[in-house]
């Protein structure tokens, strides 16, 4: 294939990978700077905001740190795949 296809491809990856890692840092950021001593662990009991809107902000920050482990991992299979091609 050409190198123009499989830079286009590696250029689709590494698009993707900074949009979760974008995903990641925002949230990230924002937990911090709103939420600097909540934890999101509900014991039972009435949570306050503080403890949900940390609780969404962290289920937005694994969901950035899961698509970049991903998208790392396609495209390691992909490359591999194309030295095993070879």
């Amino acid at each position: 294939k050409s190198s123009v296809i499989m830079e286009g491809r590696m250029r689709s990856f590494l698009k993707a990978l900074l949009l979760f890692a974008l995903f990641f840092a925002v949230a990230h950021i924002t937990r911090i700077s709103i939420v600097p001593d909540s934890l999101p662990i509900a014991d039972g009991h009435q949570s306050g905001w503080q403890v949900q809107i940390a609780f969404v902000l962290m289920s937005v920050e694994n969901i950035g740190l899961f698509g970049m482990a991903i998208v790392m991992l396609l495209a390691l299979l992909n490359r591999f795949r194309r030295l095993v091609a070879r």
